[in-house]
């Protein structure tokens, strides 16, 4: 599968039979369409001479002006496209809405988070002690998955730390409140003193984290990784393959880290 043009037209195809409004906007050297007016990508083609520096500039450019900009990688749209879409629907509040009282929690197993989070959550699902969801009608609508706690004896002798590692909705619905319900949920049951968790910076700019009683900690850097453009795997440097010939260095533009203080 190759890391082509062709990618772009195809988005905006599926955009369109979304409903989406797409409009094309000159901004040299960058491909960007804004969605409904509401919502900008910036369509990043692999390889390509960016700079961290320089998206994170249009990014907040944008922000200034009360848009959210998403940084779109060609091999993320390639490998991830109806995750992409459902954010993107998300994002435009498109989706259905269904409240999170109506819901009940339900513990899951990494089998069935796994499951849940691969098929609606643009990164994936990755190993994680605590697995909760929202059941609707005996349908699974929501997942969160946490960390174990960790001691952190720097904010006191008692204190313990954990990690919200992932949260995501059927694609076309969002559970009002659910994320606060399985937080509520999680902290009843594992009693930390804090939650910390990362937004992507690619995709968001944290205003989810806030409304949920998050306080931004941290601006972290962008980290480079090595993308396979054959399998469309990405690799930290630590974690690339010995046979690493062809892969393709890019990078992300870093993450927010927001604590929840209890």
């Amino acid at each position: 599968m190759g890391l082509n043009p062709i990618w772009v037209e195809e988005l905006v195809a599926r955009l369109l039979a979304s409903c989406i409004q797409v409009s094309p906007q000159t901004s040299e050297p960058y491909t960007l369409l804004v969605l409904d007016d509401r919502l900008v990508l910036n369509l990043i083609p692999i390889p390509n001479t960016y700079k961290p520096e320089q998206l994170i500039a249009l990014q907040l450019s944008y922000q200034n002006r009360g848009l959210l900009l998403v940084q779109l990688w060609a091999d993320i749209w390639l490998s991830k496209k109806e995750q992409v879409l459902s954010r993107i629907q998300s994002l435009l509040g498109k989706n259905k809405r269904l409240h999170g009282r109506k819901t009940k929690i339900t513990t899951l197993d990494q089998a069935g988070a796994d499951a849940f989070l691969s098929a609606h959550h643009v990164q994936g699902s990755v190993k994680a002690r605590y697995k909760f969801g929202l059941l609707h009608a005996g349908e699974l609508v929501a997942v969160a998955t946490f960390s174990g706690t960790r001691h952190m004896p720097r904010r006191g002798p008692e204190h313990r730390s954990a990690e919200l590692i992932r949260f995501a909705c059927t694609a076309g619905i969002t559970v009002i409140g659910g994320l606060t319900k399985l937080l509520k949920h999680y902290i009843s049951s594992v009693k930390p003193n804090d939650v910390m968790s990362y937004a992507d910076r690619d995709w968001s700019d944290g205003r989810g984290y806030t409304s949920s009683g998050f306080v931004l900690e941290e601006v972290q850097e962008p980290a480079y990784l090595y993308l396979d453009p054959l399998t469309l795997n990405r690799y930290f440097p630590n974690r690339k393959p010995e046979q690493s010939s062809g892969l393709v260095e890019i990078f992300n533009t870093g993450n927010l880290k927001y604590i929840l203080y209890l």
